[in-house]
Parts: C-alpha cells; sequence; structure tokens
C-alpha cells in the first residue's frame, strides 16, 4: 500500500448548481472545413455516462457522461469550486426534486464556451431523471494537498484519496505502477498547454488524425490514461521523460486541437510513474459507479 497523508487532509463544502448544455453560438469550423454544430457539453446527458465508448455519438463535441456542475457566487467561490473538489469526491443534491440524492466527481472539464468550467458528476438513473438545470448540488471536497509519503516528486492533483486507493498502485524499484488503459505519446497531446494551477483546467487527445484516432478509438469515459513527456504540476506542458496519469472526461472533437478531455491526477518530472496496462482500470469498476451511486 502506498502511504499517503490523507488523515491530515481537510474535508470542506463546496456549493455549485447542475448546468446548461453549453453550445457555441455559432456554427464552429472542424479542421475539414466543414460547419458545425456539437451537443453534449456540459448540462445533464441521460444517456451517456461513464464506462461508455467515448466515440459514436452523433453530432457530439465532447460530450460530458452525466450531469454537470460550476460553482456559484463570485470568482473566488467559483474557483474554489473548480480547483478543491476532486475526483471520487462524493456530491450532494441540496435543492429541487433529487434533493438528498449523492453522486460522485467523474472529472472537470475547462474551456467552455463563455469562459466557463465543468465539473462532471455521476448519479444514478432514477437521480438523473429527478434532476433540473440550475438545481444546487454541494461537494464534500477531500483531496487538495495530497500526497504520496514516499514519493515527494509525485504530485497528485484533483484525485480524492479514495480513488487513490482505488488504483491499485504498487511500488517497484522506487517507482510507482500505475494500472491504466491506454499509453498516450506526446504527440497526440493537443489543448492544455500552458497555465496555471493545473487543477483548473484538462489536457485533450487530439482526435483529427487518422493515426490519432486509431490510437484513442477504444476509449471510455472514466477511462485511467497516461500521458507521456506531459507535466502537469506547476503549470501543464511538453517535458521529456515526465509523466501526467489523468481520467478521460469528455468526448473528441473535430476542432483542430481539441479532443477528449483528460482530467489530471498524477504527474511527476522524471519518470517516477510507470504503467501497467489494465483495460479494467476505469473509474466504472474502480468506483463502483455502475446504475446506482448510493
Amino acid at each position: 500500500m502506498v502511504k499517503t497523508n490523507r488523515d491530515s487532509l481537510l474535508e470542506v463544502a463546496l456549493i455549485g448548481e447542475i448546468t446548461h448544455s453549453a453550445v457555441a453560438p455559432s456554427y464552429t469550423t472542424g479542421w475539414d472545413q466543414r460547419p458545425r454544430i456539437g451537443l453534449g457539453q456540459g448540462g445533464i446527458v441521460y444517456n451517456v455516462k461513464v464506462g461508455d465508448p467515448c466515440f459514436g455519438w452523433e453530432m457530439g463535441e465532447k460530450v460530458e457522461p452525466g450531469a454537470s456542475a460550476d460553482g456559484v457566487g463570485d470568482e473566488r467561490e467559483k474557483g474554489a469550486f473548480r480547483n478543491l473538489s476532486c475526483v471520487g469526491n462524493r456530491i450532494k443534491v441540496v435543492g429541487g426534486e433529487a434533493k438528498g440524492e449523492w453522486g460522485t466527481v467523474v472529472g472537470k472539464v475547462g474551456y467552455i464556451h463563455g469562459g466557463g468550467h465543468h465539473v462532471v458528476t455521476h448519479f444514478d438513473d432514477e437521480t438523473l431523471e429527478k434532476l433540473a438545470i440550475g438545481d444546487k448540488a454541494q461537494i464534500k471536497a477531500h483531496g487538495t494537498g495530497l500526497r504520496l509519503i514516499d514519493y515527494p516528486n509525485v504530485r497528485v492533483i484533483s484525485c480524492s484519496p479514495r480513488l487513490v486507493e482505488a488504483m491499485g498502485l504498487k511500488e517497484k524499484a522506487n517507482k510507482i505502477v500505475v494500472p491504466v488503459t491506454k499509453v498516450v505519446p506526446a504527440i497526440y497531446v493537443g489543448q492544455g498547454h500552458g497555465g496555471s494551477p493545473a487543477e483548473a483546467n484538462n489536457w485533450e487527445i487530439q482526435t483529427q488524425s487518422p493515426d490519432a484516432i486509431a490510437h484513442v478509438k477504444g476509449l471510455r469515459f472514466g477511462d485511467i490514461v497516461m500521458l507521456d513527456d506531459i507535466l502537469s504540476a506547476w503549470g501543464r506542458g511538453y517535458f521529456e521523460d515526465a509523466v501526467t496519469v489523468g481520467v478521460v472526461s469528455c468526448g473528441p472533437s473535430d476542432s483542430l486541437g481539441q479532443g477528449i478531455g483528460v482530467t489530471t491526477l498524477l504527474t511527476c518530472r522524471e519518470g517516477e510513474i510507470i504503467a501497467k496496462v489494465d483495460p479494467e482500470a476505469n473509474l466504472k469498476s474502480l468506483l463502483g459507479l455502475g446504475g446506482g451511486d448510493r
């Protein structure tokens, strides 16, 4: 068992609300010069969940599975919701017909039209049917400041202790072995470079060139993946021998340089993390997110 400082972490409440779908105000011209309008970013998506394939959704553009939320209040309060929430945290609906129902944070997505951000959440089918746009939901945020005690050069980002413990991390020759469904070379990694803090946004795996699509065509929402030569510590960018481990949080895009969103969970600069390919490394099995989440 990889040792962490989980017992010294604060657990705080963050309030947000279920967002409306975010659609561009005009047609978007894709990499192939064709104009299109894409659906699925933000709001409530009833028929796409963690464990479902990323590709194959008609007019889908960066589809986010389940229900997406953002912070309310001033920019400081919104920033807390976006930055302090962690994948694997529990979220409770506190208003509307679904009041009292619980779900789980499964990703975070930036680059929303108008400058917004989304925290992507999983709820069971019954709760999704009760949810409405604008319903308030409160996250029990636990994970900011999480450290792997014997690996000070590995930074944990937006990852709850619950998920770290479920991921099945192993130790081998002073490195951490992380089960992932896919290792993605830096050449396929697009939007996400630059900026700080790393918690606020996500990386995107480009989904335009045929070779990139062939490499990631089997990815599912909730898959744990490794981005080679990508650093996400105090900013985000290419760094030889660096590694970023993240979770697939939104679907592909037809806009050049954009695509499948990956929310950062772990990162290191000098190869302290190594991959073990495991097709079952998905939040659906790791966190037990089947048809119900109670």
